[in-house]
């Protein structure tokens, strides 16, 4: 299983990667006004299932997400029927950040940009348009992982490995450790090959709209 002190730090670096709001600690939940239009709030269980059936009772509106690193039947044995519950990925963890980038295929170039303490791994093709990108921020000296992408039309050319390894090693200079992501089923292939471990499921549930 994770550490609740590394759901604490995921929350606070998705929060600033996402350009939204620091989240508030209320006991063991993480509240975040997310302000999205996919999602309006999220609270995150550190010690997940600590209080979800309370705060779930509060809840009566659509786009507040609640995440939790247990499994999904656990989620839904804890929530009244009307709640949308399932996995929404695996959260893992590298112990050691890379101190190389891995190479590019020819004609793609990789920009790594930073602002507001996040960095941005960008990797443009041939013809100028974007192939891949990531964001990376650290928190207490573990390098959040997030947003990581491929466009479809440019994968199985090393881009996701290319970019994993630019903000590693980006974040390795600047005082990153090791790291952490909440991987989706497809990524979770590419970061086990990487040297990330899953620690736990990640869950999410909310009131459909």
């Amino acid at each position: 299983m994770i550490e609740s002190d590394d759901i604490v730090r995921f929350a606070i670096g998705w929060s600033k990667t996402r350009g939204v709001p620091a989240p508030i600690v209320e006991g063991t939940v993480l509240r975040v006004e997310a302000g999205l239009p996919d999602q309006h709030q999220r609270y995150v269980f550190t010690q997940a299932p600590n209080g979800m059936a309370a705060v779930a009772a509060g809840i009566s509106v659509p786009l507040v997400h609640l995440k939790a690193p247990i499994a999904a039947d656990i989620v839904r044995a804890l929530l009244p029927g009307h709640w949308h519950v399932e996995q929404t990925g695996t959260m893992m963890t590298l112990a050691r950040l890379p101190t190389a980038q891995a190479g590019l295929a020819d004609g793609y170039t990789l920009i790594l940009t930073e602002q507001d303490e996040v960095l941005a791994a960008k990797i443009i093709d041939p013809f100028g348009a974007q192939a891949a990108r990531g964001l990376l921020t650290i928190i207490d000296g573990v390098a959040l992982h997030d947003r990581i992408i491929v466009d479809e039309a440019h994968r199985r050319r090393g881009l996701g490995k290319a970019v994993m390894t630019a903000l590693g090693a980006a974040a390795a200079e600047n005082g990153g450790r090791r790291g952490i992501l909440a991987a989706t089923e497809m990524g979770r292939a590419l970061y086990t090959k990487l040297g990330w471990a899953a620690r736990s499921p990640w869950t999410t549930a909310q009131i459909p709209s």
